[in-house]
């Protein structure tokens, strides 16, 4: 996610008061609450402009806990999310050539779902995107996605502001450009080479405060952002008022901690949990770890749907987001389509926002499974899915990356990538992919 227009402040992408009252009211339908009577005071302000401080009324009488009954589980503790899981066991991981290439795997095919996914990131349902993709003959994609420049209204596409949308078109790609999705694994190999073993989130706050500008950063992130300018407690930042706090932020964060435990998936799991406390609640927590733990699956896992399995291992089971994969992985069990699965998917979340953990989270495992481990198909079927493209577009890259290793990912993905890209982190500007490489096997050495 990039940047709040208009239309996201219509859409509660937003901290101010009608953004916060927007979001919070949907974030207590999903926790299972009836808010009909707060909407309809809701809706009839924001239809004739209420002032901030009515606003805030109603915000305070939005429930943020889940009601009496609620049968799911959504705790955030490290401590109460391990007692729900199971024994975990490490494998070995691959060593030498093997993880160099898989490392390099990891990097790369992360750079490459990203800007795969980053035209289109910003909620085009999915069959208006199939439908974009087959007038330009490239539906099932294949390749970067390509972009008519003299014809983005028409084709349904928009330049936001700071964007050259060439270099993110077929043809147009030279190197990696900007995006939080990378900026925070470039932070997080920083955050684990300065801090390593003794990682604490004290220690993610204060790098964030250092080394993010708060303009590059979105939703739970920025709400994070500013309770920490403004002194709220490190254990208040994530929640006080931050509706986002189920949202994928913290899941893009997750991949760094794949990258550095290979192999060792809870090891992964529960360093990630250092970080998405700082700014997520309940599944927003869970979806780091469980993509975390899907990253350091896919060094060893002997199938995608072995990977997919192990990392439900790692987030707590009566979870909301583990149910969701399940669900995923039983429509793949018998035998449904991709297509089918992703019908079922949109449905079971209409109206969710695009940029939510869990329906992400599924289009990602979907992705994963229905990909079968070929590279391209992976990546392409996170992007097709028509959710946060860019983000599960930039996981299922790194997730193919290791799986199938460097060498074995077409080179029409790597070569306009030019072995570079850009961050917007203080100290890391220009980032060239073997260095992050090479940084990341002795980080791996020295936490194992």
């Amino acid at each position: 996610m990039e940047y709040i227009s208009d239309l996201e402040r219509e859409m509660g992408m937003s901290q101010e008061p009608f953004g916060l009252v927007f979001t919070e009211l949907t974030q207590a339908e999903e926790l299972g609450h009836d808010v009909s009577e707060l909407r309809a005071r809701f809706e009839g302000l924001s239809a004739t402009g209420a002032d901030d401080s009515t606003l805030r009324e109603i915000y305070a009488d939005i429930p943020l806990s889940p009601p009496a009954g609620w049968p799911y589980f959504e705790e955030s503790s490290l401590e109460s999310i391990v007692d729900e899981l199971p024994p975990a066991q490490a494998s070995q991981p691959p060593r030498g050539d093997v993880l160099r290439d898989k490392v390099r795997g990891a990097w790369f095919g992360r750079v490459a779902g990203n800007m795969l996914g980053k035209p289109v990131e910003h909620g085009f349902q999915r069959p208006i995107l199939k439908k974009y993709l087959e007038s330009k003959s490239s539906y099932p994609i294949e390749d970067y996605i390509p972009i008519d420049l003299d014809h983005l209204a028409e084709d349904g596409f928009f330049a936001p502001p700071g964007w050259d949308i060439q270099k993110l078109a077929r043809g147009g790609i030279k190197g990696g450009v900007r995006d939080d999705d990378i900026d925070y694994t470039v932070l997080g190999l920083h955050l684990l080479e300065t801090y390593g073993k003794d990682l604490t989130t004290y220690d993610v706050a204060r790098e964030w405060l250092l080394r993010l500008p708060l303009q590059q950063t979105y939703t739970a992130e920025r709400a994070t952002y500013n309770n920490l300018v403004r002194e709220v407690d490190l254990d208040d930042a994530g929640e006080f008022q931050n509706p986002f706090r189920e949202w994928i932020g913290a899941l893009i964060r997750a991949d760094i901690f794949g990258f550095v435990f290979p192999g060792d998936p809870r090891r992964a799991a529960e360093f990630s949990h250092r970080d998405a406390i700082l700014s997520h609640r309940a599944n927003g927590v869970y979806g780091e770890m469980w993509a975390a733990a899907l990253i350091s699956s896919a060094f060893t896992a002997d199938s995608p749907e072995a990977s997919v399995r192990e990392s439900l291992l790692h987030i707590p089971a009566r979870s909301r987001l583990a149910e969701e994969i399940r669900r995923v992985l039983d429509d793949f069990t018998a035998g449904k389509s991709w297509e089918s699965a992703a019908d079922a998917l949109d449905a079971r979340y209409e109206g969710m926002g695009w940029v939510h953990t869990i329906n992400n989270a599924g289009a990602l495992a979907a992705a994963i499974l229905w990909g079968e481990g070929d590279f391209t198909r992976t990546v392409a079927l996170s992007v097709q899915a028509g959710l946060d493209s860019d983000s599960i577009g930039a996981s299922a890259g790194a997730w193919a990356g290791i799986y199938n290793g460097f060498d074995n990912i077409p080179s029409h993905w790597v070569e306009p990538l030019e072995g570079r890209t850009v961050s917007a982190v203080f100290g890391y500007g220009e980032i060239v992919l073997e260095e992050q490489v090479d940084r990341t096997l002795k980080l791996i050495e020295e936490l194992s």
